[in-house]
């Protein structure tokens, strides 16, 4: 398709054709609807995506060394870090934003596109002093690949965030397992001719390409010259605080990472990245999609305090539920994970796989103060908030290091904890959510999993010592699905909250879409 509407030149299309992809309402009868479709497509390409994430790296982490994805990681602290500016926050802008206009996307589209180029020189040439700090001069021309990702993503980001702002799931997640597919097959072809690390490079880059190009196969919308730029200041104001929230968040995340590559050596951070990577991996599957559809729910629901309080509340449940007991097994079974996912070659990534595990249980809830923040376009102290918790974070990397790989793991965990009250206190000022709702949310789901924890431990500890790790893996994940039944059965309260979402679920099979957007 290549319709055009206003502010995209002259083509097949009236704009009156494509004014669906602005239109934004949620019917009162339709928001468990539209919400139980969101998500089940976005669980669906998620769970897709992990797959082919997951025996992408049982292919790579056997085809190459710790030491290669060590020195990919060094290279992304940069990335990463200069990614929080692709966007400059403009696509939650244009989700956020109640009166979006076809000139405002398309001086949006341009601001983007001249961003992709100013960060891909930054990346290149970023690449020296990154090198000399590590000391690594592999670094430059990885730096110099990577910073080619930048100009071909800065043109797909109006096109996504009309997708997300049009509730478009369906079609957002054929995208993102299609262009993680494509990019794998690319790695591990790279990798099968002895290119070492250049097959990470080439997945991370041939991923974005992909992308890009099924974002504009999805949405009919194509730019026109630059023009009216002005249009786009109010957005753009919006759009640079999430950006500065974004890299705060970011640096937090990646200092970890810096941290340990400047102190210890590229083996350690290679174990270390691998066991985040491998516990967030499933994690990421549940919370990803969750967001992915919450945020433009709540953005629609900005004028209705009561309607966004109950969905947020209803989110951090289902949330909990799925992800509090998933987080316990992960932490019981590490060894037996990292061996079979992984390999016995990483197996000293076990123990921090643990200590990571406490960081992902407090972040199922703790991340979704974002949520809060961005659907109700209050940039500005979300980015005060970045700032902080950033801080806060960065400052407990750099006493942890003292004792090794480890205590940098063990300060995240207790960071984490110690931001998790403060955080929502500050998310949930001046909005119809209180305090008290996340965590009521989240009470019956952790309790829950306290006694999926006591359960597995003890199945594990009696296994015997020679049972193979995928059979322990079996034994643990069933004594687990066990308890949790039972809870369901004999809680009233649990029951009750499961039996929400189930019927959230199935109200959902079959009904047609009518959200005033494109029907997916």
């Amino acid at each position: 398709m290549r319709l055009r509407g206003e502010g995209g030149g002259t083509g097949r299309s009236t704009p009156r054709e494509l004014d669906g992809w602005l239109a934004r309402s949620v019917a009162d009868g339709q928001l468990g609807r539209s919400v139980a479709r969101g998500v089940s497509w976005t669980l669906l390409g998620s769970w897709l995506s992990a797959l082919v994430q997951i025996g992408t790296t049982m292919v790579l982490a056997r085809l190459l060394t710790p030491a290669d994805f060590g020195l990919m990681a060094m290279a992304l602290t940069l990335s990463v870090i200069v990614t929080q500016f692709r966007q400059l926050g403009l696509s939650q802008a244009v989700v956020q934003r109640a009166d979006l206009t076809w000139s405002q996307v398309n001086a949006l589209f341009w601001v983007n596109a001249v961003a992709g180029l100013v960060l891909a020189a930054l990346v290149a040439v970023g690449g020296v002093p990154l090198a000399s700090f590590y000391d690594e001069p592999a670094l430059v021309p990885i730096c110099i690949a990577l910073g080619a990702g930048f100009v071909v993503s800065g043109l797909s980001v109006q096109h996504g965030a009309l997708l997300n702002r049009a509730m478009q799931f369906r079609r957002i997640s054929m995208r993102d397992v299609l262009a993680g597919l494509l990019g794998s097959v690319a790695a591990i072809v790279a990798a099968l001719l002895g290119m070492g690390v250049w097959s990470l490079v080439v997945q991370n880059v041939s991923a974005l390409l992909f992308s890009t190009v099924l974002n504009w196969w999805a949405v009919p919308w194509r730019p026109s010259r630059p023009r009216q730029l002005a249009e786009a200041l109010p957005l753009l104001r919006f759009g640079a605080h999430v950006s500065i929230a974004n890299l705060f968040h970011t640096v937090s995340r990646e200092a970890d990472n810096v941290v340990i590559g400047r102190f210890l050596d590229a083996g350690v951070l290679g174990l270390y990245t691998r066991a985040y990577s491998l516990l967030m991996l499933p994690l990421r599957r549940i919370k990803t999609p969750i967001q992915s559809v919450m945020v433009p729910t709540l953005a629609s629901l900005q004028e209705e305090p009561e309607r966004y309080r109950r969905a947020y509340r209803a989110a951090i449940s289902g949330l909990c539920h799925a992800g509090m007991p998933l987080v316990v097994v992960l932490a019981v079974g590490a060894r037996e994970i990292v061996d079979v996912v992984l390999g016995d070659q990483w197996l000293a990534a076990a123990g921090i796989f643990q200590l990571l595990a406490v960081a992902g249980f407090v972040q199922l809830v703790s991340t979704t103060t974002g949520w809060i923040y961005t659907s109700t376009g209050r940039g500005r102290p979300y980015a005060g908030w970045a700032v902080l918790s950033g801080a806060v974070t960065v400052a407990g990397f750099l006493v942890g290091v003292r004792w090794g790989v480890d205590g940098v793991a063990a300060s995240y965990a207790v960071s984490q904890v110690v931001l998790l009250v403060p955080g929502f206190v500050l998310a949930c000022r001046h909005t119809s959510v209180a305090l008290r709702d996340p965590f009521v949310a989240m009470t019956r789901p952790a309790v829950i999993a306290l006694l999926v924890l006591g359960v597995s431990v003890t199945v594990r500890s009696v296994l015997p010592q020679d049972l193979g790790s995928a059979v322990v893996l079996l034994v643990v994940g069933a004594s687990a699905l066990v308890v949790w039944g039972s809870c369901m059965a004999l809680w009233r309260g649990a029951r009750r909250e499961l039996a929400v979402l189930v019927r959230t679920v199935r109200s959902g099979r079959g009904a047609k879409q009518k959200l005033g957007a494109p029907a997916s």
